[in-house]
């Protein structure tokens, strides 16, 4: 009833309201901000663990339970789950709504730490992450070739591409898939090995004995000191080929006796299509 009188007695001002509402509603529309991708926080966290070579059971039981008791104590958790495979924890922390992401980031780093001690020693770092809709990719591109192997062109994606596209302003991070990485394989004859009374421990010693690099300490030339560094570490079949495994009665044994080695690519473990 007041908005009707108010148009029937006052129709000047009644217009200029409306003008007015109008006028503002525009203003506003034109300044009013959209974003393809918002800033949305969603309060969870993921725990990532590997464990090289352990089963899920052992992984679960030493990395998995033990995460999930001391990330339960931080504030504000609402519910934990694990998914646990071979070498691999995974665990989701998710918080109730209104906790800071940073804040129960920084707890679940704490909390962790302080239980670092009772890992396995050969555990790797766990890794903590938000869910940040701004990290995921916006952009995938397919490297093809017609001419070219697959091992050529993932050494091209590595080494050049992935370098050019991190350089590019506003890019954060680049990941790569379905890599075909250079690997020089060890295939160990089983006969051959007993016939000479070796073990694998033994090739593998060998292996990881002759295969490195050696810092070797520095060299005083006057004001400077140069570090000096033995070079090791094998770039070709042929350096293989030459490996001394062990020495039986006095005649050395080498690696092809008892191996074939071959230059390969290392088996996949992931794929992209596009």
């Amino acid at each position: 009833m007041f908005l009707s009188d108010l148009s029937i007695k006052q129709p000047v001002l009644a217009t200029m309201l409306a003008v007015t509402l109008v006028t503002l509603g525009i203003f506003s529309y034109q300044r009013l901000s959209v974003d393809l991708f918002p800033d949305v926080e969603i309060p969870v966290l993921t725990v990532q663990t590997a464990y090289p070579g352990a089963s899920p059971e052992t992984v679960e039981r030493e990395v998995s339970k033990r995460i999930e008791e001391a990330l339960n104590t931080i504030p504000g958790v609402r519910h934990i789950s694990s998914t646990t495979t071979e070498g691999l924890s995974m665990v989701i922390v998710e918080f109730r709504l209104g906790v800071r992401i940073t804040t129960a980031q920084q707890d679940a780093q704490s909390k962790i730490n302080a239980i670092r001690a009772d890992f396995p020693a050969d555990m790797e770092e766990p890794v903590i992450q938000r869910i940040d809709f701004n990290a995921m990719p916006i952009v995938s591109v397919a490297v093809e070739s017609k001419t070219a192997g697959v091992k050529t062109l993932s050494t091209l994606a590595e080494k050049v591409l992935k370098k050019r596209l991190e350089n590019v302003p506003g890019v954060g991070q680049v990941n790569l898939v379905g890599l075909a990485r250079r690997e020089i394989k060890v295939l160990v004859d089983r006969q051959k090995l007993k016939a000479f009374g070796l073990t694998y421990a033994e090739i593998s010693g060998a292996l990881r004995r002759e295969n490195i690099d050696v810092p070797a300490g520095k060299l005083e030339q006057g004001l400077n000191e140069p570090l000096v560094r033995v070079t090791g570490k094998f770039h070709s079949v042929d350096e293989f080929r030459n490996l001394i495994v062990a020495v039986r009665n006095g005649r050395p044994i080498f690696l092809p006796e008892v191996a074939r080695v071959e230059d390969g690519i290392e088996d996949r473990r992931s794929a992209a299509l596009i």
